[in-house]
């Protein structure tokens, strides 16, 4: 038999289909009466409140509220059936319902007017928010402790949402930034611009960093600005999507940036200086001493070439200085032109150019495999750290041993001498630049080891130096070098 109601056809009446619905529905409902009496209650809500199966039907809905609410309810019911309108209750509050043994929990309540036989009726649907309201505390929580400041922004330029770090960067509360339209936060150069740049992000949401290649700022509340990193992510939050900014804080790293590009700006600037305006008259002078020398016959006294020669000496140790002092200017720089290296390949070039002298053991143990980097750099730190093993060398025989193992992302290589070693008080100062390891070494610069660290650290590694190594002997310079490609910042 077929039941037609309102061009429905059905095989159930269409009171007994509406009663199966309302008993299925996935929330839970429950009609109330004028008197506040519960008329009836769908499977789903008695569940939620720990009711079995009909047993609220004729109780007071005052049973379902908190005790500190039961009393104002009366009130709240009336004031409803006076405007009877479809609506949600405690709009921008959390309700709280309570279920039969006494437990508070958390709900959503929609209320829907109805009219029935037994007169004005309510409607209220309910549903359990508790696993939501857990899932948003812990995404504060989160937002709030996150190190970087975070900002959520809804489609109409207003703040939602402020971290503390955000606010505190900028002098602001996060509760006085809530409601405040974003470009409170910007420059007003950046503004003009603005409505029509977060319109086109919109259109795309993907995430992406803002401004690559430009210089942020951001406003502060004493309307200086502030170098600023900023990431945008399109995310639902509170059913709806807004805009996820972190933004970090980089004037720090920015001033630390500027004064370092100063520091070898000046360093480059000193030793192009230094070449030119040394490197020539030098150059007259040896000219001089040259004549001198082709100018003088043989009844010269012995002494007056040996100073003639300790002057000629003098000056070749100038121009290597000043070569030295090229060298470290231009190590400030990082080399990028990325190939396949070989650590064994790389000692035999630099054995090739600088060959071990007679009576030294060159020992290669190298468990390294093949990496892409940068070859020139870390042959040139290579050549030194084996060129002063042998050059600070007390003895005329000696061995050097050279490691190469992987450890991490890093290529470790260790140079160990079995020579004199190094004193404790010179560790701290020997990768200084002009610092020798004894006041006797007149021929040397005292800019090889500080070049090796400049090159070595410029490139992502670092350095350092154990010694003694064995008998109180010995010294280890050991050093980890990048075996990935790293991409620096003026390369984007």
């Amino acid at each position: 038999m077929e039941y037609k109601q309102d061009g429905v056809v059905s095989s159930v009446p269409a009171p007994e289909l509406l009663a199966r619905a309302f008993n299925a529905a996935p929330n839970g409902f429950v009609i109330v009466g004028a008197d506040g009496l519960i008329i009836a209650a769908n499977s789903e809500l008695e569940a939620m409140f720990g009711f079995e199966v009909g047993s609220l039907i004729g109780q007071r809905v005052d049973t379902l509220l908190p005790e500190a609410l039961q009393a104002v309810h009366a009130d709240l019911r009336a004031a409803f059936h006076a405007r009877p309108e479809r609506r949600a209750m405690g709009a921008g509050r959390v309700l709280y319902a309570r279920r039969r043994n006494g437990q508070e929990f958390p709900v959503e309540i929609g209320l829907n007017p109805l009219s029935g036989p037994q007169g004005d009726l309510v409607l209220a649907s309910v549903v359990d928010i508790t696993d939501r309201l857990s899932l948003e505390e812990a995404f504060r929580g989160l937002f709030d402790a996150s190190p970087y400041g975070l900002l959520i922004v809804n489609d109409e330029g207003l703040i939602v949402m402020s971290n503390r770090v955000l606010a505190q960067a900028l002098g602001y509360t996060p509760s006085a930034l809530v409601g405040q339209p974003l470009h409170l936060l910007l420059p007003e150069r950046y503004r003009p611009r603005h409505g029509d740049l977060m319109a086109g992000y919109r259109a795309t949401g993907e995430a992406r960093m803002m401004g690559r290649g430009r210089d942020l700022t951001a406003l502060h509340s004493d309307g200086t600005e502030l170098s600023v990193e900023i990431g945008l992510s399109r995310v639902r939050w509170q059913r709806q999507v807004v805009t996820l900014a972190a933004i970090s804080d980089i004037s720090v790293r920015k001033r630390l940036e500027r004064e370092l590009h100063q520091a070898n700006a000046n360093l480059e600037e000193f030793t192009y200086v230094a070449s030119h305006d040394l490197r020539s008259p030098l150059r007259g002078i040896a000219d001089l001493v040259e004549w001198i020398q082709a100018d003088l016959n043989d009844d010269t006294p012995p002494d007056v070439f040996k100073n003639l020669g300790r002057v000629s000496q003098r000056i070749l140790r100038m121009e290597r200085l000043i070569d030295d002092l090229l060298s470290y200017a231009r190590a400030g720089r990082a080399a990028t032109d990325y190939a396949r290296v070989d650590i064994a390949d790389l000692i035999q070039a630099t054995l090739d150019i600088q060959p071990m002298p007679k009576g030294f053991e060159l020992r290669l143990d190298l468990q390294a495999r093949p990496f892409q980097g940068t070859r020139t750099p870390l042959e040139t730190a290579l050549r030194n750290l084996l060129g002063n093993a042998v050059k600070h060398h007390d003895r005329q025989v000696g061995q050097i041993t050279v490691e190469a193992r992987e450890d991490d992302s890093y290529c470790l290589i260790s140079v160990t001498d079995d020579g004199p070693g190094v004193p404790g008080p010179a560790k701290d100062r020997i990768f200084k630049l002009f610092q020798t390891l004894t006041a006797s070494e007149r021929g040397a610069s005292g800019v090889g080891l500080a070049l090796t660290k400049r090159l070595i650290e410029v490139h992502g590694g670092r350095i350092e130096v154990v010694s003694p190594v064995h008998a109180g002997r010995g010294a280890c310079f050991r050093f980890w070098w990048p075996r990935f490609p790293r991409r620096t910042s003026h390369e984007s």
